[in-house]
């Protein structure tokens, strides 16, 4: 896996042009006659940001909806965002949508924003001695405990035939990993990018990705989630920004160099910079997306999306994150949007 170049000042200015296009949207404010679509997204290369870069998003919703992007650091703050109405639609991890699925709040998978791959791994210092994942048996790990990150780097123990409590397993948030790392104070963490470039470049290497989890029929990914009472009110409103988002997905897997370009030129990054960072987005197409594997059909009970939401659940009981499985995962589950797209 090639290691991301984004240094902690590359970063800190991607969040704060992001955050900067928050205020200078001509769209910030709401048209006469048209409902708002407040979209929460995270301030890194993701399409949500493309859409607000390009405009593209306020295009498609033209004459249907004004868009008001809202940049947030981190699932939790989505959660409470959605639950108090001032977010309509957000993409999070697929661990904090169980989460706030255990906790009732009144929201649908509409859409799979990305598959995580190797977006997300382990990184270790390369004088902690560890080459394989049993080698971890007693190290200290730093992760950020209910992320899709924390779940796989428990799969990834388990894979291993060893138990979460063979490993020294630290509660950290991302930004705390650098200067923690930098000290000696762990041996590794289970961390995504850009954070984790940052790591493998100060004397660090990747063992495992999430996407090693995939022959054990572990898949990760981030949804994007709306709340009800906005899906019911305006359905054409979210099937105007999900087919935005099916488009914008093709432009950064079809035409990267310009994606690349863009980035580049709005976040004053080199090119190969932001090539590292774009490059770790994986998406699905509609198709894809409406399969068996992931979201399957409206009313699907089998699908690949049920099967891992399940799965993060029972981990998360097991964290004691939460404190049961809820018993209608399927009903958070909707994918009568997709299916108007294929």
């Amino acid at each position: 896996m090639k290691n991301s170049s984004i240094s902690r000042r590359d970063f800190s200015l991607l969040a704060a042009n992001v955050a900067a296009m928050s205020l200078l949207s001509p769209l910030a404010g709401r048209a006469q006659g048209q409902p708002a679509f407040n979209l929460g997204h995270f301030s890194s290369a993701n399409p949500q940001t493309y859409q607000k870069v390009t405009g593209s998003l306020a295009k498609a919703l033209a004459g249907k909806a004004t868009v008001n992007f809202t940049t947030m650091a981190s699932a939790p703050q989505f959660m409470a965002a959605l639950a108090g109405g001032s977010l309509d639609s957000a993409a999070i991890g697929s661990s904090p949508m169980v989460s706030a699925f255990a906790q009732g709040l009144d929201i649908s998978l509409v859409y799979i924003q990305k598959i995580i791959t190797t977006a997300e791994a382990l990184v270790v210092r390369n004088q902690s001695g560890i080459k394989t994942i049993p080698d971890l048996a007693g190290k200290k790990i730093g992760v950020p405990f209910n992320t899709s990150a924390h779940f796989a780097l428990v799969g990834a123990i388990r894979k291993a035939k060893l138990k979460a409590t063979d490993v020294q397993l630290i509660n950290m948030k991302p930004d705390s990993l650098i200067a923690t790392w930098t000290r000696s104070e762990i041996d590794g963490a289970y961390i995504w990018h850009p954070f984790l470039g940052q790591l493998a470049a100060q004397d660090g290497k990747i063992v495992t990705t999430t996407a090693d989890l995939k022959d054990i029929g572990l898949s990760v990914f981030d949804g994007i989630v709306v709340r009800n009472e906005f899906k019911k009110r305006h359905p054409e409103v979210l099937l105007a920004y999900l087919k935005s988002y099916a488009a914008t997905c093709d432009q950064f897997r079809n035409h990267e160099d310009a994606v690349v370009a863009d980035f580049a030129k709005f976040l004053g990054l080199p090119a190969d910079t932001t090539k590292a960072y774009v490059s770790t987005f994986v998406t699905l197409r509609p198709a894809e997306v409406l399969s068996a594997d992931w979201m399957g059909a409206p009313g699907a009970k089998d699908s690949g999306v049920l099967k891992s939401l399940k799965s993060q659940a029972e981990f998360l009981v097991e964290a004691k994150q939460i404190e049961r499985v809820p018993s209608n995962i399927e009903s958070f589950v909707d994918s009568s949007f997709v299916a108007r797209m294929v």
